[in-house]
């Protein structure tokens, strides 16, 4: 981030953080009580040529993303908006924001309690603000980058705690993690995915952005994935980087056009996954 980019404008960071806290408990409002009911999922995949997987949709995805967007366009009618549910609307300034009212949707319906709200702010195209809020579970973390700092903390009804990744240095002793290997990724991701599962000390499934929650907290250390989008992408990296890991895709950069993320709680452990990926990557 750079400084002379980002400084002048702490204030206009602040305001956007305390409304995107403010947007991630009106959120809440609308999905908890859709959750563990008999809401019906719709397949927005259904008109799409070649789509093999049931990519769900449910009311209350659309409800929470209109929410979402009404704060946007009530407080700062000029930020740009990219969501999950609805058509992008173009910035007119440094600033947008990019949102996915449930992230985990499969997980929503079938009453696993995983799901979230992700909430990321943007400023000149990087993300600043991350929310990942967990409301069946009344846990939300929040991370912020400026041009001084980094840091991120965990919010629950019991109050506010700092954030912070654990020291691991060998893949031997990594608990890793990914939310669906048999779909997100091509052969290749998966052979490398299995590589990288058979040589750790274990790995859980199915936990979506909670899994990158976890490591924020120090009690996972890999989070492996593809066929990531912006929404899914964005609001993860202020939360993981403010609590002291990293975040790139599968090639080491920041780019993730390609969709590929990994996630590590310690930096220096990248250097030994890496080189697992490049063997079946290149």
């Amino acid at each position: 981030m750079k400084t002379d980019r980002l400084a002048p404008h702490i204030d206009a960071l602040n305001q956007r953080l305390a409304i995107a806290c403010n947007m991630a408990q009106a959120a809440r409002a609308i999905t908890l009580p859709a959750f563990h009911t008999d809401i019906q999922a719709q397949d927005k995949s259904a008109d799409i040529a070649g789509a093999d997987e049931f990519d769900p949709v449910t009311a209350a995805d659309i409800a929470a993303e209109k929410c979402l967007r009404g704060f946007i366009e009530t407080h700062f009618p000029d930020d740009g908006i990219i969501g999950e549910e609805m058509a992008d609307k173009p910035a007119n300034n440094e600033w947008s924001w990019c949102l996915d009212p449930i992230d985990g949707t499969r997980g929503f319906v079938a009453g696993v309690p995983l799901w979230s709200t992700l909430i990321a702010v943007c400023y000149d195209g990087k993300p600043v603000i991350g929310i990942i809020d967990i409301p069946a579970l009344s846990e939300r973390y929040i991370g912020t980058h400026t041009h001084s700092e980094s840091k991120a903390w965990k919010e629950t009804p019991q109050g506010s705690t700092p954030l912070r990744t654990r020291p691991c240095l060998r893949i031997n002793d990594a608990i890793i993690g990914c939310t669906e290997p048999m779909t997100m990724f091509s052969l290749g991701q998966k052979a490398a995915y299995e590589m990288i599962r058979r040589t750790a000390r274990f790995s859980r499934l199915g936990l979506d952005a909670y899994g990158y929650a976890l490591v924020a907290s120090g009690r996972m250390d890999i989070i492996l994935e593809a066929s990531m989008k912006p929404y899914d992408i964005l609001a993860l990296i202020p939360v993981i980087e403010g609590a002291g890991g990293k975040i790139t895709n599968w090639h080491g950069g920041q780019g993730f056009d390609d969709g590929s993320v990994i996630c590590s709680g310690d930096p220096d452990l990248l250097d030994h996954v890496y080189p697992y990926l490049k063997r079946v990557l290149d």
